[in-house]
């Protein structure tokens, strides 16, 4: 008898026990079902140095009776810079913030190609500071005082911030700079005059360049083997159901379902878009631009000396995203693509985080023809700016002349007055690519003037396009 009460009892005592914990289990069941926000949007890592892309296209230095630009990416400059950057974002909220029209007389300037927005350097860096994005906005130039360890100035387009900070050094970026040999490198003139007006920027006095440089395009529309390869990559596990074909002009074609569209074109343009993507939240720019490095990086990767050339807002259907261009430099100069086919290095379309649109243009330079390619005079770059100033008056009047004594009119697109406003002036390779089989690169001088942009045959003066 009092073995079965104890028996009852344990067993009591059990049946207690499992609801207690049966419970605890089912009170506390609903936490498993909620879980943070950054749990269902999970942050996007980069897995690519994205600071290799996230670059400026070219170094200007200053300091004492030197001057020169950089295009190449070199001796750690940039690295120093970006150190000086996020020690600046890290302490905005205790440094000194002006805004200063002021230049320093001795200076290490890094250019970017347009204005890159600051969330991205901010959000890569892992500074949350709504005042910086408000402030800064966008960075198109960094600015580093050589005669000044603990500043820095951001040029965002429109105005230059000027932050100071004990947390700020730039003795490691000066020690690079004092110990930089520009014997070397380009010379510049400065105050250069044609007729009576004075050019406001310094003017390369470079005289040789290698031309013509002959080039590949990455892809070969022909090599169906790597072609497929690259579709497969794509396509991925659905590469089953793709539908393949090719055009009478022999562009290469891979459709799945009418959503997913990869284009290889006999040029080597590779083109894709994806219309299945549905975006479900609002687009930050860091996300994206994360989106699109994590993608070059799987597909195909960067090209050697890349950069990320420009970032604008995109609309589509009703989405708002965000197009990044890259570009990258060819024999340590800039290469251009003709605007007459709309072509550029590197072009991706992101909505919300995922990537719709991706075109590829990349060429290399052709290696088994290095022996037809040399280092050839160019005409100064003051002379074919010269070359090129309509000198006619307005009020000129044109004399018709017969059929037998036409001639044809050199058309020169620089009005005088508008030689005091060029503000950028540089040796750079452009691709015509408008004929298929044509792969060479012609060197060119480029000459800014406000919003414009000539493009001149750096041999013959000539002008090539205008933008």
């Amino acid at each position: 008898m009092l073995k079965n009460k104890i028996k009852n009892i344990i067993l009591l005592i059990m049946v207690l026990v499992c609801i207690y914990l049966s419970s605890n289990v089912w009170l506390q069941l609903p936490e498993f079902f909620t879980y943070s926000k950054s749990e269902q949007t999970p942050e996007i890592e980069i897995g690519a140095d994205v600071w290799k892309v996230l670059r400026p296209i070219k170094n200007i230095i200053k300091y004492n009776d030197s001057y020169t630009v950089v295009y190449s990416h070199e001796k750690g400059m940039w690295e120093e810079a970006l150190i000086t950057i996020n020690n600046a974002f890290a302490d905005f909220e205790n440094s000194n913030i002006t805004e200063t029209a002021a230049f320093p007389s001795q200076f290490l300037k890094f250019d970017f190609s347009s204005n890159i927005p600051v969330e991205i350097f901010t959000g890569h860096m892992k500074v949350e500071n709504e005042n910086i994005i408000n402030t800064v906005k966008n960075i198109k130039n960094v600015i580093i005082d050589l005669d000044d360890y603990n500043s820095v100035y951001l040029y965002n387009g429109e105005s230059t911030v000027k932050i100071q900070s004990s947390k700020i050094d730039n003795k490691k970026l000066m020690d690079l700079v004092k110990s930089y040999n520009f014997e070397n490198k380009t010379k510049y003139s400065f105050s250069e005059k044609i007729g009576d007006e004075t050019l406001q920027v310094p003017v390369p006095l470079e005289e040789t360049a290698l031309n013509p440089v002959f080039v590949q395009s990455e892809l070969d529309v022909f090599d169906i083997e790597t072609i497929n390869e690259i579709a497969k990559d794509y396509f991925k596990k659905d590469y089953d159901y793709v539908r393949k074909s090719i055009e009478v002009s022999g562009n290469l074609i891979y459709v799945y379902r009418t959503e997913k569209i990869l284009k290889i074109n006999e040029e080597g343009l590779l083109d894709f878009y994806d219309a299945s993507i549905e975006p479900k939240e609002d687009p930050e720019v860091y996300k994206s631009f994360a989106a699109a490095v994590n993608f070059i990086r799987e597909f195909l990767g960067f090209p050697e000396n890349g950069y990320l050339s420009n970032v604008e807002d995109i609309f589509l259907e009703g989405n708002e995203g965000y197009r990044y261009t890259f570009s990258y430099n060819i024999l340590d100069r800039p290469i251009l693509f003709s605007r007459v086919r709309a072509n550029s290095a590197l072009q991706i379309d992101v909505i919300g985080n995922n990537v719709v649109s991706y075109k590829r243009f990349i060429r290399n330079i052709d290696s088994s023809q290095m022996d037809k390619m040399s280092q050839i005079q160019v005409l100064p770059a003051i002379d074919v700016i010269a070359r090129n100033i309509d000198t006619s008056e307005p009020d000129e009047i044109l004399i018709e002349e017969s059929p037998e004594e036409e001639t044809i009119i050199e058309l020169k697109p620089i009005k005088k007055e508008m030689v005091k406003d060029i503000s950028n002036i540089y040796l750079a390779y452009f691709d015509i690519s408008r004929i298929a089989k044509e792969q060479v690169l012609r060197v060119v001088w480029v000459v800014e003037i406000n919003e414009k942009t000539f493009i001149f045959n750096a041999i013959t003066d000539a002008l090539i396009e205008e933008w």
